[in-house]
């Protein structure tokens, strides 16, 4: 793993746990954790502020570089570890930030696959589309209820009230490029059928953005299944740990 690699796992766990993620890797002040994680990985401090900035719009805590789209490279991160737990991430960083360990061993190129768009669910992209589809609806259907559920886990991100309806937002930053459904998002698609609509919004950051709704897209479309592998951390105890330790 290079040393740009490490930097943007580091950035991704303080912009993710903000000041848990300080206090936990030991640092009371934030401008002293960046010079001391700087040195530690071969950056300055500046460097550490501004990677963080990169991933901060996904989480809410500080501003960061909202208007600026993440690079392939920090989507690799992003898509790695953020199905990681604070206590899970914190020890990849620890052990990325140990100079003298062996173990800060992940092989993340092998083990990410190269993103293919400028997409991603969590990313800027993804929630600005989801804002300005929630003005064309409100513009378009005025007397409908838009429902979120975003946060639920339904395989799609908003229904209509006391409809079938239900519609998954997708967004480009330019007017062109593919988009991915993960297999709940499809499987819900290809149940709902005419009901489900697959609303894509092209030119997000433009000041004239297009939005597209393309109905039943399970059968309009012919996707390509792509199997991807992400970073797991497990943490085992030894049997010699289980034989001699007591049972409370």
């Amino acid at each position: 793993m290079d040393k740009r690699e490490k930097l943007l796992i580091t950035a991704f766990y303080l912009a993710k746990f903000d000041r848990v993620a300080y206090a936990n890797l030991g640092y009371s002040k934030i401008n002293q954790a960046h010079e001391e994680i700087g040195r530690k990985l071969g950056y300055k401090r500046n460097s550490v502020k501004n990677r963080r900035d990169d991933f901060d719009p996904l989480f809410g805590h500080r501003a960061g570089w909202h208007q600026v789209e993440l690079s392939k490279s920090n989507l690799k991160i992003v898509n790695a570890f953020d199905h990681l737990s604070e206590e899970a991430l914190r020890a990849v960083v620890l052990d990325l930030l140990d100079e003298a360990s062996s173990r800060a061993v992940l092989l993340l190129s092998e083990n990410v696959p190269k993103q293919t768009s400028t997409y991603t669910t969590r990313g800027i992209t993804g929630k600005k589309a989801e804002a300005i589809f929630i003005d064309w609806f409100a513009k378009y259907y005025p007397h409908d209820i838009l429902v979120d559920t975003r946060d639920l886990g339904c395989g799609y991100d908003f229904e209509v009230e006391n409809s079938d309806r239900v519609f998954e937002v997708k967004g480009l930053s330019g007017d062109n490029g593919g988009v991915l459904f993960t297999d709940k998002e499809w499987a819900i698609a290809a149940e709902k059928q005419e009901d489900y609509h697959l609303v894509l919004v092209k030119e997000c950051f433009s000041n004239d953005p297009i939005v597209e709704v393309y109905s039943n897209p399970h059968r309009r479309f012919i996707p390509k299944k792509q199997i991807t592998t992400v970073i797991n951390v497990n943490w085992g105890i030894s049997s010699s740990d289980l034989n001699y330790t007591e049972i409370d």
